[in-house]
């Protein structure tokens, strides 16, 4: 069977794609496996506890002071003058907005007071306190 003047080369009508779906299936597994690796930083702190809390603090916007008193807007810091304007903003598009505050229970009251008003003074009226059940 070699070559014999004349023959016509046919061009290849069809395209093998199963290597290219391998592939594609290899990504997608390296994809699922390290997206469980990547996972937001927490922040340790430790609340104070109590017989009974409200279960419906997950839908509200969550602030919390660390136990050195900085101040984190959903896990990011911010300092006051940014906490007061994003929450004005936002309270603007969400008139019935609520603000969950996550305070250190070693903080002082003057400290979780100063934040609190730092809330209401942005326009957000609904303020509740995150404790452990």
């Amino acid at each position: 069977m070699g070559f014999t003047p004349g023959q016509d080369d046919d061009e290849i009508a069809n395209i093998n794609i199963t290597p290219m779906v391998d592939i594609i299936l290899v990504l997608l597994v390296i994809f699922m496996v390290t997206a469980n690796f990547l996972k937001k930083e927490s922040v340790n702190i430790n609340l104070p506890k109590v017989a009974a809390s409200d279960p419906n603090v997950a839908q509200s916007v969550q602030i919390a002071i660390t136990r050195e008193g900085k101040i984190l807007k959903e896990g990011l810091e911010v300092d006051e003058a940014r906490l007061v304007n994003s929450l004005a903003r936002e309270s603007k598009y969400r008139p019935n907005m609520r603000v969950t505050l996550s305070a250190d229970e070693k903080l002082s009251y003057g400290t979780i007071a100063r934040v609190m008003g730092l809330i209401r003074k942005s326009g957000v009226s609904k303020i509740a306190l995150s404790v452990k059940r």
